[in-house]
């Protein structure tokens, strides 16, 4: 009878000493747990703002019949192929860009819109600047820019413009 009470209470003693198992596997020992906050930080940099201090200016060019190209530097320097007359003050496009003090940045200036006037329009491309690498310790950034003008043969003589994007990236 002895050997029958033990089965009959060995299920019961098999689920109990699962559910004491069980329970124990559940809850860690404090001695063995630990935690600890995690720290997070985050700086919003200013945004950047960017203005034009002052416009491209090609000043006056009387092409040849043929049409060519005409280069104006981001010093100001102007150029142009063969039978070209360039009259008046050319001056590259001047702007000013404030965000960060000693930041690296860089500055891109796109293919501009084509340049509008009286006649076929004229392309206004191959854009360089002298922009430093860095806002200085003012956060400002001061530079030039410059670019090709593409003259179509026969221009019609007028006044012609066009605009073009500058990008200042941190």
């Amino acid at each position: 009878m002895l050997a029958r009470a033990s089965t009959r209470l060995s299920p019961a003693l098999a689920a109990s000493a699962l559910a004491l198992v069980t329970a124990t596997a559940a809850v860690t020992p404090a001695a063995l747990a630990d935690s600890v906050k995690g720290r997070a930080s985050v700086m919003i940099a200013q945004a950047i703002v960017v203005s034009e201090a002052a416009p491209m200016s090609f000043a006056d060019i009387a092409p040849p019949a043929s049409g060519g190209a005409v280069v104006l530097t981001a010093t100001g320097r102007i150029s142009s192929s063969a039978g070209f007359i360039l009259r008046g003050k050319p001056a590259p496009g001047t702007f000013q860009a404030r965000g960060v003090p000693h930041h690296p940045t860089t500055v891109a200036v796109t293919s501009g819109t084509p340049v509008i006037g009286p006649g076929t329009a004229m392309r206004l491309g191959a854009f360089t600047n002298d922009a430093a690498p860095s806002f200085d310790g003012a956060a400002q950034l001061s530079f030039a820019v410059g670019a090709t003008l593409v003259v179509n043969p026969n221009q019609t003589p007028g006044q012609y413009t066009g605009t073009y994007a500058v990008t200042v990236n941190f």
